[in-house]
C-alpha cells in the first residue's frame, strides 16, 4: 500500500509555498493513487480558503487551486480509501492515551496517524515534527 499524506504536505502541491518544490518530490516518489480520507478534502479546501482570509492568496489563486485539487482527484492521484471509523477511533483513542501528554499532538494530526494505520500503509510523509513523532511511535516509517 502507498504512503499517507498529512494534508500539510498536500496543501502545498495546490500553493507555492517554501517547501512546495520539497512537497512534490516527495508525493513523486509514489505510485498513484495516493490513498485519501474524507476529511483529507475538505481539511485541503479549508486551508487553501482560509490563505483569501490571510491575504496570502487571492480569490482567484483559490479558484485555481481548488479546480486542479478537484482534478487530480477526478485524475487518480488520490483514491478514496475505505475504513470503519468506529477502528480509526479506536486507534485514534490509544494513541492519544500513549502520546498527547508527552508528544503535544493535536486531534486530527492523531487521526491522520490512526487512519494509515487502519488502512495499513507503511509510510507517513509529514512536516509536523509532533505528528512525525507519533506516526514513528505508532510503527510507521516517517517521511521526509
Amino acid at each position: 500500500m502507498n504512503a499517507y499524506f498529512d494534508t500539510g504536505v498536500l496543501v502545498k502541491l495546490y500553493c507555492p509555498e517554501a517547501n512546495t518544490p520539497e512537497a512534490v518530490k516527495l508525493v513523486q516518489r509514489f505510485q498513484p493513487p495516493l490513498p485519501f480520507c474524507h476529511w483529507q478534502e475538505i481539511e485541503i479546501e479549508n486551508a487553501l480558503r482560509l490563505k483569501v482570509f490571510r491575504k496570502e492568496f487571492t480569490p482567484l489563486q483559490l479558484k485555481k487551486a481548488l479546480v486542479n485539487f478537484q482534478e487530480d482527484i477526478g485524475g487518480g492521484l488520490f483514491k478514496r480509501v475505505s475504513y470503519d471509523m468506529k477502528d480509526v477511533f479506536r486507534v485514534a483513542g490509544e494513541l492519544s492515551g500513549r502520546y498527547a501528554m508527552t508528544l503535544g499532538c493535536r486531534t486530527l494530526d492523531i487521526l491522520h496517524v490512526a487512519v494509515a494505520k487502519v488502512i495499513g500503509v507503511e509510510t507517513f510523509v509529514t512536516f509536523d515534527t509532533r505528528q512525525a513523532a507519533v506516526a514513528a511511535k505508532a510503527g510507521l516509517k516517517v517521511l521526509p
